[in-house]
């Protein structure tokens, strides 16, 4: 339970927000799967790093989109100290071309 984002997280998600720099859902959603394509992501790491206002919003439209993303529960530390469950989102593969 980290409260905090993890360095090398931190450091691809500066890069990431200068490329998809931006407060529209499209550059919400852009952001969000290129942090997924590197590695998991909560919601949390989502909100506080890349600047993403409803996480799990986003991942229901990527979802939408035919992107096959895995929820994994896992219990985090806020700031403030309380423990929060929060979704860890998997990027499983890229289109589902059914």
């Amino acid at each position: 339970m980290d409260k905090k984002i993890p360095p090398h997280k931190e450091a691809a998600f500066q890069e990431i927000n200068k490329e998809f720099s931006g407060n529209s859902v499209k550059q919400q959603c852009a952001r969000l799967l290129r942090a997924l394509s590197l590695f998991s992501i909560n919601t949390f790491e989502a909100s506080r790093g890349l600047g993403v206002y409803h996480p799990p919003a986003r991942i229901l439209q990527l979802r939408k989109l035919g992107y096959i993303i895995d929820t994994i529960w896992q219990v985090i530390e806020a700031e403030n100290g309380d423990k929060h469950r929060v979704g860890c989102y998997v990027l499983r593969s890229g289109l589902n071309h059914e």
